[in-house]
């Protein structure tokens, strides 16, 4: 599956926890972002909410239950099945990748040293898109699209879906945000 494809269906990404994990992948979000996770909870209940397979992304960051190996990424990617990661460690990025997976990679900008490490981070590692943070900041984009083609994702700080909008307008492929409400509107 490729990204771009999953983010043209609808560009809302559905930031979830595994509390309100069902709601996400149940709604017109075109994937689901699974950012805090115990492994132990989510065999389960991944297979038993996902029944159509809706495009599921695990933060491995912040999963419980997992060490960022080789090994995890290769259970992830019998046992879980997801589509992909998200991550900022850029060896969790090419571990996840020979398994198969997509893969995010996450990044803070703070500064312009930060946005040179994430360039030169984009580079190396090859990720199947971007996200950046915070999603507050729509001017960045064109930056980024200089130095990379990636597919780019805004998600932090997101609350409204005039900033969804700002950010599609600004260019981002897709916006990621944990406001419920805003998972079901169409774009």
């Amino acid at each position: 599956m490729d990204i771009r494809t999953i983010f043209q269906q609808n560009p809302i990404i559905a930031a979830a926890n595994q509390e309100n994990l069902s709601l996400a992948l149940h709604s017109k979000a075109c994937a689901v972002l699974l950012m805090y996770a115990k492994l132990n909870d989510l065999l389960e209940k991944v297979t038993q909410d996902n029944p159509e397979r809706k495009p599921l992304f695990l933060h491995t960051d912040l999963m419980k239950g997992l060490s960022n190996d080789k090994e995890a990424f290769r259970f992830l990617a019998k046992y879980v099945k997801p589509t992909g990661i998200v991550t900022t460690k850029s060896p969790m990025i090419r571990a996840a990748k020979k398994e198969g997976l997509l893969t995010i990679q996450r990044i803070f900008l703070i500064d312009t040293a930060s946005f040179h490490t994430a360039i030169q981070n984009i580079r190396e590692n090859e990720p199947d898109a971007i996200e950046i943070m915070p999603g507050i900041a729509p001017s960045i984009i064109q930056a980024f699209r200089e130095y990379t083609q990636r597919p780019i994702i805004l998600g932090g700080l997101i609350h409204s879906f005039s900033q969804v909008q700002g950010a599609l307008d600004a260019g981002a492929d897709a916006v990621s945000l944990s406001k419920s409400e805003i998972w079901n509107m169409q774009i």
